[in-house]
């Protein structure tokens, strides 16, 4: 028997009960709702390099190779939710990747868990009650005003959840735009960003960096965010990193999220599930 090829199962099977118990005492189990009219299918993605990032002052970590995933709703198509349940296969050659997942439409929850609520109360929100910032040149990025156009909304929401089903971490991306069709540019309104992290398990914001723009093509809200947890492994470092979080609203009125999510650190990592949701909100 191979004992340093089975290290990390046997690591994660033993401080599994550890974890279940210490997620408990701070919070009850969730119960995650089942999809409706649900298939399991295979999203291929783009393959992301290892990065650095900073961790502090004087420190930094190492994100390992990542896959970049993206989603699309057309208008009148309401929300979709994923969630992955196979590992991501990476294919450095073709700078390309794959993972499987189950894709429904995300059931309405009537009320917040005492685990939810302890989410909320660490969480930060940043919105743009203006015009976000214009990119691109002033030729391309303003609106045909003299066309009727359409505001739509939506968002993209990612998270991580753990054995009993409590969301750890999670980032939200709004956008508000209006269109006219494709070759007529967007005009943006709205944007914003939302943060969770479960505090009572360890889990904590290390840093986050939020753009909310828009030019001819697309509006774009994105975020950057790192999460640290050092008492999830046996007191081992746990990261979550979202580079980027990034929903769009496009010409076509097409509300498109794009995420690349990754947890990393420790064998741990084995006992969180990655979820996603993106919803029109309007239109």
């Amino acid at each position: 028997m191979n004992i340093r090829a089975r290290l990390p199962a046997l690591l994660a099977t033993f401080l599994f009960p550890l974890i279940c118990m210490a997620q408990t005492q701070s919070g009850q189990p969730q119960v995650e709702t089942p999809l409706l009219n649900s298939v399991t299918t295979t999203i291929t993605g783009t393959l992301v390099p290892a990065t650095t990032v900073q961790t502090g002052a004087t420190t930094k970590a190492v994100v390992p190779a990542s896959c970049q995933f993206s989603l699309a709703l057309a208008p009148g198509q309401k929300s979709v939710e994923a969630r992955r349940v196979s590992d991501i296969a990476m294919d450095a050659a073709n700078n390309t990747c794959n993972a499987q997942f189950e894709v429904g439409e995300p059931q309405t929850v009537a009320s917040l868990s005492d685990a939810e609520r302890a989410n909320l109360a660490n969480t930060t929100v940043n919105s743009s009650s203006g015009v976000p910032a214009q990119t691109g040149s002033t030729l391309t990025a303003q609106p045909d005003l003299a066309l009727a156009t359409i505001q739509s909304a939506g968002f993209l929401k990612t998270w991580w959840i753990d054995p009993i089903s409590i969301t750890v971490n999670s980032v939200q991306n709004s956008t508000t735009w209006r269109w006219s069709g494709a070759g007529h540019c967007v005009t943006g309104i709205l944007g914003g960003q939302t943060l969770t992290w479960f505090s009572p398990s360890g889990w904590s914001l290390v840093s986050d960096s939020w753009q909310n723009t828009f030019n001819c093509s697309a509006t774009t809200s994105a975020s950057t965010v790192l999460y640290r947890n050092g008492i999830f492994c046996a007191f081992f470092t746990t990261w979550a990193s979202y580079n980027p979080n990034k929903v769009q609203g496009l010409q076509n009125g097409t509300l498109f999220g794009t995420w690349n999510d990754s947890v990393f650190g420790t064998v741990c990592v084995n006992l969180l599930r990655f979820r996603m949701q993106l919803t029109r909100t309007q239109n």
